[in-house]
Order: structure tokens, then sequence, then C-alpha cells
């Protein structure tokens, strides 16, 4: 069986600190899983708005890398620029990561 794997690098911010997190997506809940589906699906075109306001500064960007076998998807945006359910994808795996360092 192959497993679906999430990667998110964060970068960028105040400190322009570099950190990432992964995990598999058979620990997320099925709302979870729902979103990196249509990750996936969709290379995250309906979760981007594609802004950022101007002259932000400091801002987080981030990389988000799906793997499933042969099926990989690489998705980059920033923190303003993605929708609630990237947003709780996001902070979950971060969260979920640092729990089981």
């Amino acid at each position: 069986m192959i497993t679906l794997k999430i990667k998110i690098e964060r970068s960028g911010g105040l400190g322009g600190i570099t950190c990432s997190s992964e995990m598999n997506a058979d620990k997320l809940s099925p709302v979870l899983e729902g979103t990196v589906r249509k990750l996936l699906e969709d290379k995250g075109s309906g979760m981007l708005k594609g802004t950022r306001p101007k002259g932000a500064a400091d801002y987080v960007n981030y990389k988000i890398t799906l793997e499933e076998g042969p099926r990989n998807s690489v998705i980059e945006c920033n923190q303003f620029d993605m929708d609630s359910d990237l947003k709780s994808l996001i902070r979950y795996v971060e969260n979920r990561s640092r729990k089981e360092r």
C-alpha cells in the first residue's frame, strides 16, 4: 500500500527562519485528508487566492509537497493567499509534527 506523505516547509517571517514538518496522511482526520486529496487533484487552485497585500514585508511563505508513490504535487503560497482549509492543514501538520519529535 502506498502512503501519502505531507511535507510543509515554512520560510520567511520577521526572523527569516526556515523550518519543515512532515507526516503521513493516515494520521489526519477525514476532513483534513479531504483537503489533501483536493490539493492533489487540483494543485490547490481552488484553495489559493493568489494575492499579497501591497507593500507586505516579512510574510511567511509555504511550500507544501504531497508524495504518493509516483504522484507528487508541490504547492507554493504565502500566509495571505490560502483559504481556511489549507491553513488548518498547515497548522495541524506543524503542531502534530512538533509533538512527535
